[in-house]
């Protein structure tokens, strides 16, 4: 069994959406993180043992904005801990779970390897390589 890591959050403005998680009693767990590779802006907040993971779009053309102008900022992805992310991906494809982006490093978890999979019946559903 894979354990919960995080909630991604998709929003359109990083800075006033982290305002608004701590005024609801979040605590701010890094600094804003500019991934260029997936041209998004990240930060962490935890409540508790919720945490959060705020997205946006750092350009105009960042994939993001597609979910952003269809849905609003709203949860995202749910994101899960695996000590084998490629075993962990052979089990989900049989479960017919399409590979949105292949295990690489995520530079807002300390370049831990992240994927991203996807099932209509599910949604976006990133795995997170654990040591």
């Amino acid at each position: 069994m894979i354990k919960v890591h995080h909630i991604g959050y998709a929003v359109k403005d990083i800075s006033k959406s982290l305002k608004m998680f701590i005024d609801l009693g979040y605590e701010l767990k890094n600094e804003i993180v500019k991934d260029i590779k997936r041209k998004v802006e990240i930060v962490f907040v935890q409540n508790n043992n919720y945490l959060v993971e705020l997205i946006s779009p750092l350009d105009d053309v960042s994939p993001i904005n597609n979910y952003l102008n269809k849905i609003g900022s709203s949860p995202y992805h749910i994101c899960y801990e695996t000590k084998e992310i490629e075993q962990t991906i052979t089990n989900l494809r049989k479960q017919r779970y399409l590979i949105v982006e292949k295990p690489s490093e995520a530079i807002a978890i300390n370049n831990q390897r992240v994927a991203f999979l996807y099932h209509p019946n599910y949604g976006l559903l990133e795995l997170l390589e654990t040591l």
